[in-house]
């Protein structure tokens, strides 16, 4: 007899379009006939997600910033535009969310350039808005220990860091002789600063505010040559005291300008780890792509370099290593010039930029885990449900093996090692969290030889695990 888990997981095998998997959401929105672009997404409390950006109406007219709030569907709830008339407001990727709304920073043109900061409440409302002298722009914000804030940007031709208060009130401002700061994040604990400028990072200890360290980071040769232009895009870290990046090349060609994907490890101590160009899924060179962002999965320990492959999104998985796990591409409804991936809960979530007639805001939302999506004719793209679904990774010359498993939600998980004899080598009671869980197994005294793996309860059947220490 088949348990009713049994039966609901061959009907998904069977008949997945019978309304047992979700779509994922793969929408644009067009909120001017000219230009509007999302830059950074985060997840409301209660559900849905609040997006932030800039739009221009119109050619010759000044940009407005903009918050805009959607369902989980992509449905809109609410948009809000922030700015004076004949003033140029932009938000850029620093956004922090608060308990009582969110910090928007960008950058407001009355009448020359300055960094902006806007306190915006749950329904939209601006609380405050304060603007920084000598500060031309803030492209990211971060929260620091003990609830300040601290603005990365430019000004005065350098790169800017200012340290500002709740209120929005400046408690430091320091200048440093770099290009200006694009996108930061703090170390461990909070003490020190990693900073990406265009080509170069640099490291700010936020006690003593001086510069630990700054280098320029050297692109590979692309062919035909060396590459005219390149530039970095994102930063984030990772484990192990380490940190990624991505960025993209240019070179001119005379019928084309070729575009390359580049991406890249290093550790804190500003020395290289691994860097190298990525071509996208199916393709033979490397032309006609971009780096957007990058991620880590810090219970898979991967990293999820995002760019364009031609018009589409691109996702490569890697190690810490560098080795390429695989990649996958999403269909967009137009050219994709931009994209910004955030984790929520078991879902990948993104907005960004998009070309549909105009330039307009794009937001994709993932069925559960899976960002491998198929071509449809309509603006959602069937994916597979996210299943419960777990293996067993090892490296025979080490003798150390883990458990890799995806979950929808907190639950404990018991898993049994069993030898072939049938006795029961070994159980695991492990408790899983929504999205990726890695754990290690204990296989420490038992002798070489084939054994199975099993989840108490699940109709998956048993994994084979051969043991040689």
């Amino acid at each position: 007899m088949f348990t009713r888990r049994q039966i609901v997981g061959l009907l998904g095998l069977l008949f997945p379009a019978l309304g047992l998997c979700q779509p994922a959401v793969n929408k644009f929105f067009s909120m001017t006939p000219a230009y509007d672009a999302g830059q950074a997404i985060l997840p409301v409390s209660g559900g849905g997600y609040a997006i932030f950006g800039y739009l221009q109406p119109g050619a010759g007219t000044k940009s407005d910033a903009f918050m805009l709030r959607v369902d989980a569907a992509g449905n809109v709830i609410s948009q809000h535009v922030y700015g004076d008339p004949n003033s140029d407001e932009r938000f850029g990727r620093g956004v922090v969310a608060l308990a009582d709304g969110w910090l928007a920073a960008g950058t407001r043109g009355a009448p020359i350039n300055t960094g902006w900061v806007v306190k915006i409440s749950p329904t939209g409302q601006v609380v405050w808005a304060k603007t920084y002298s000598n500060v031309t722009r803030f492209n990211q914000l971060l929260e620091l220990p003990g609830g300040s804030y601290l603005g990365v940007g430019a000004g005065a031709g350098e790169m800017v860091l200012v340290c500002i208060s709740a209120d929005g009130s400046v408690i430091w401002q320091q200048y440093y002789p770099v290009p200006e700061g694009f996108d930061a994040y703090l170390t461990s604990g909070g003490k020190a600063c990693l900073i990406m400028s265009r080509d170069r990072v640099s490291k700010v200890h936020l006690g003593t505010r001086q510069m630990v360290w700054s280098k320029k980071v050297e692109f590979p040769n692309l062919p035909p040559g060396a590459p005219e232009v390149s530039r970095l895009i994102d930063i984030a870290p990772l484990s192990k005291g380490m940190f990624a990046l991505i960025g993209s090349s240019y070179r001119e060609l005379p019928s084309s300008l070729y575009t390359a994907h580049y991406a890249a490890v290093w550790n804190e101590q500003g020395e290289r780890v691994w860097d190298r160009y990525f071509r996208g899924a199916d393709r033979s060179d490397y032309d006609e792509n971009e780096g957007f962002c990058v991620s880590f999965l810090p219970n898979m320990q991967n990293i999820l370099f995002v760019g364009k492959t031609g018009s589409n999104i691109s996702i490569t998985r890697t190690t810490l290593s560098g080795s390429v796990l695989e990649q996958r591409e999403i269909i967009t409804p137009g050219d994709i010039y931009g994209a910004r991936l955030i984790r929520d809960g078991i879902h990948y979530v993104m907005t960004g930029a998009v070309f549909v007639g105009s330039m307009n805001t794009f937001f994709y939302r993932s069925a559960g885990n899976s960002l491998s999506v198929q071509p449809d004719d309509s603006s959602e793209l069937p994916a597979v449900l996210p299943a419960e679904r777990w293996e067993v990774q090892h490296e025979p010359s080490s003798a150390r093996a883990w458990i890799t498993a995806l979950s929808e939600g907190g639950r404990e998980a018991i898993f049994r090692l069993w030898a072939l004899d049938g006795s029961l080598a070994r159980e695991m009671r492990l408790w899983l969290i929504a999205g990726e869980n890695r754990f290690p197994l204990d296989v420490s005294g038992l002798p070489n030889g084939l054994y199975w793996i099993s989840e108490a309860g699940d109709s998956t059947p048993p994994k084979a695990f051969f043991l040689q220490h």
